[in-house]
Formats: C-alpha cells, structure tokens, sequence
C-alpha cells in the first residue's frame, strides 16, 4: 500500500534540508490514485459513478502538488 501512495504520487517522497527541497525518489511511471485508493476498503465509497467527480478532483489536487514540489526542488 505504502509503494502505491508513492509511485501514484498521493505521498512522495523528499526531504527539506537548510530550507532546500529534494525529491528522493520519482515513479519511473506515475501511477492513477485509483490504483491506490481501490485497494483499500475504506474508500469502496468513492467507486461508485456518482462519486467519480471526487476521484478526478483528489487526481487533479495530487497532479497539482507532484508538480509544485518538483519546482520547488530545483532538480
């Protein structure tokens, strides 16, 4: 579960040192939150169609952040 939140980008992986950001690790194919979300039972409420709108905000926010942390860390 712990690999899929990182390589879906849900919780990635950088240390902040002296002020600086530094991704440790980057999925070589960043992966659907979907992936990571379907394998656990306590979000069976969100594979519903009606809830998909949720999955595609919480996708977007994730996509938003990855990208933001990557400018952050200057690599």
């Amino acid at each position: 579960m712990a690999r899929l939140a990182v390589e879906s980008c849900y919780w990635p992986l950088y240390e902040v040192v002296d002020g600086e950001y530094k991704v440790t690790f980057r999925p070589r194919e960043k992966k659907p939150v979907l992936e990571w979300l379907k394998r656990q039972g306590r979000f069976r409420h969100l594979m519903i169609p009606e809830n998909e709108h949720i999955i595609k905000g919480l996708q977007e926010k994730v996509d938003r952040d990855w990208e933001e942390l990557l400018a952050m860390s200057k690599q």
